[in-house]
């Protein structure tokens, strides 16, 4: 496998969490007393091909920055791409691509986990020529996410809306791993949904999916992240 640098996308409000985890951003929400960014730091870890990873931040930035400003507790680099104002997910990246040096990048939202062999997702991208690959999980219930839909070569051919209804799908469990090209004439500085902005414009580079059977929790509701307390206590 060839090396890869990351973005973690750390900056949102996480406004459905502000409850519960006050005046932090959603990323260091804690989990078992760690914050939830450790966890995703210490996947990336595990992989020996990761270059560096950029911590797209902007919602309380500094409180992000002040604690892994000159981390040395990871096999990598961690820089920070840091918005004034926020720009969505695809914008995010947008701006924190110009940080990363591979030809393909490893994309992680910064509220959700899931397991997922990072060698074997690269293997797959490659195999398919695709300019992304998205990691999917088939759930029971995907009214909350929306969900992905596949041809038989597991080619991303539509994507649904939320609604309530869906039943058992594969959902977006928010890793993507993409060819940094993909994003050359997307606009600089303007606010952008990956998901709704972008992916359904992707479909035809072509877009694939890769089907995780491991964990997979998103913690940006409440009862979710109650339940990653010990969902993820072995991560």
């Amino acid at each position: 496998m060839e090396t890869i640098d990351a973005i973690i996308l750390a900056g949102g409000l996480g406004t459905r969490l502000r409850e519960v985890i006050n005046d932090l951003p959603k990323v260091l929400a804690p989990i078992d007393r760690k914050p939830f960014l450790d966890i995703l730091l210490s996947f990336l870890s595990k992989n020996n091909d990761i270059n560096k990873v950029v911590l797209a931040v902007g919602h309380l930035s500094n409180k992000i920055i002040d604690r892994y400003e000159n981390c040395g507790a990871y096999g990598f680099e961690i820089l920070f791409s840091a918005e004034k104002e926020l720009l969505g997910t695809g914008g995010a990246i947008k701006k924190a691509l110009k940080y990363t040096e591979t030809e393909n990048v490893l994309v992680l939202n910064g509220d959700s986990y899931i397991e997922v062999n990072i060698e074997d997702l690269f293997a797959a991208h490659k195999k398919n020529s695709a300019s992304m690959t998205i990691v999917l999980k088939e759930i029971e219930n995907a009214a909350r996410y929306g969900s992905v839909v596949l041809a038989g070569n597991n080619r991303v051919i539509s994507f649904e809306e939320k609604k309530p209804g869906i039943q058992r799908g594969y959902v977006n469990a928010g890793i993507y791993l993409l060819k940094k090209e993909l994003f050359d004439n997307i606009e600089e500085n303007k606010v952008l949904s990956l998901e709704r902005d972008l992916l359904p414009g992707f479909i035809e580079k072509p877009l694939y999916g890769y089907v995780s059977h491991g964990k997979f929790i998103d913690i940006g509701i409440p009862e979710a992240y109650e339940k990653s307390h010990d969902y993820l206590k072995e991560v």
